[in-house]
């Protein structure tokens, strides 16, 4: 959602007559698209902050923006502990970001984090020129409150955009050459629920699956309690529709899902994980996953441990417990020891290699198709790209370009990627 908001951001000031800079010391203004998932990622902007203080007083005319999560949380927090910061702008202003940092007289240390609730701009100006690739938000905020989790406080309650607004956005993309969309929402499994016209994401899917020039459409977050079997339908029925999908667990014990306020238990996840499976047999799940939660033992870690190996993860996101300011879990306390997070931490993404490399390896001897991303970072004269299933594949071929499609014979694996050759 960030890099959607960024690409926003970056379109909005091309269409306003603004170029990029080439970095910091030639910019005239700075934006920081700050996340508040984690502690980490704050301490990041503010030590980015310190920064671009003194580079202010280099360069006095520059502007800075905090934009996004971090500042829809903290505020005029930010400017008193900054005073170099121009403009601090909430998740609900995204859209007023040109006017409020062009207009006369500059931001002028403005704070504002009002509007949070809406679907955000009515229109995308995409700023990519050339690209096949775009993320389209389908709706904003959730109205699941986890008891870890500060999406709701920081992006609002649910508020999904029409499915004319998302077809017509995505129409004018592929007139421009896009290929693949990705859309986007915080729970888009629960894409549609406000608008009380009791249609959900597979018909969302199926109405985006029409549009002309598309070949690809992907999607993501999907909570477990909100994702049903008309979702696993149309990515069963639908061929455009990836057979990839991020479906978060975030623990494999009752007792810590419990406390975590996920709405479903260990049971119920892998029952759903069972039902996908029937409907699309080669489904690439990836998941999520939160070790050291308030209470969290070592059986219920190793309840989490076989879930793990249960559902046999493409991939996952692991992370290390860190209360959120105004969560339900930030009044617990914090009591499983840093040492034993980062060993568990540790313990999982060991696993999910191991894991990984499994599945990875099954797709020995067979042929994909694969969007290509351009030449692979550790070797200019290989090409990367991905399946519809969005696993990584790095290949020998002919020097194509970015948004065109290759069929690749995979001849080898590792747990991150699949390594293959062009078919002529």
């Amino acid at each position: 959602m960030n890099v959607m908001d960024s690409h926003f951001f970056e379109g909005a000031f091309v269409e306003a007559g603004l170029s990029a800079a080439v970095g910091a010391q030639d910019a005239d203004l700075i934006i920081l698209n700050t996340c508040s998932v984690r502690e980490h990622a704050e301490n990041k902007v503010l030590s980015r902050l310190g920064v671009l203080t003194r580079l202010k007083e280099v360069n006095t005319s520059l502007k800075i923006v905090v934009a996004g999560c971090m500042a829809q949380r903290m505020g005029g927090e930010i400017t008193r502990k900054f005073p170099a910061v121009d403009l601090v702008l909430g998740t609900g202003r995204i859209a007023d970001i040109v006017a409020l940092t062009t207009a006369k007289g500059g931001a002028g240390c403005m704070v504002c984090t009002d509007g949070m609730g809406d679907a955000g701009p009515e229109r995308y100006p995409y700023a990519r020129a050339g690209a096949a690739h775009a993320y389209v938000c389908a709706m904003r905020g959730c109205d699941n409150f986890c008891a870890y989790c500060i999406v709701p406080k920081v992006r609002g309650r649910q508020v999904s955009r029409p499915a004319a607004k998302i077809i017509a956005e995505i129409e004018a993309l592929c007139a421009d050459g896009v290929k693949v969309v990705t859309l986007l929402g915080q729970n888009i499994s629960a894409w549609g629920r406000d608008l009380g016209e009791g249609r959900g994401l597979a018909f969302l899917l199926e109405a985006v699956h029409e549009v002309a020039g598309l070949e690809w459409i992907k999607f993501l977050t999907c909570h477990p309690r909100d994702t049903d079997t008309a979702v696993f339908e149309a990515m069963r029925d639908l061929p455009k529709v990836a057979s990839g999908i991020h479906l978060p667990a975030q623990a494999g014990s009752d007792f810590v899902l419990r406390a975590m306020k996920r709405g479903y238990t260990r049971r119920e996840y892998l029952s759903k994980v069972a039902q996908l499976r029937d409907f699309v047999p080669q489904a690439s799940i990836v998941g999520d996953f939160i070790v050291g939660f308030p209470g969290e033992r070592e059986a219920d870690f190793n309840d989490t441990l076989s879930l793990l190996e249960e559902t046999g993860f493409r991939g996952s996101f692991v992370f290390k417990y860190s209360p959120r300011p105004g969560t339900a879990a930030a009044h617990l306390a914090d009591d499983v020891p840093m040492d034993v997070k980062a060993r568990r931490n540790n313990d999982l993404l060991a696993l999910q290699r191991d894991v990984s490399l499994a599945q990875n390896r099954s797709f020995i001897g067979r042929r994909v198709r694969v969007f290509v991303e351009g030449p692979s970072r550790k070797n200019p004269d290989e090409l990367t790209g991905r399946t519809l299933g969005d696993e990584v594949v790095i290949f020998a071929g002919s020097r194509r370009e970015a948004g065109s499609f290759a069929q690749v014979d995979i001849f080898d694996a590792s747990a991150a990627v699949l390594f293959g050759r062009e078919v002529p």
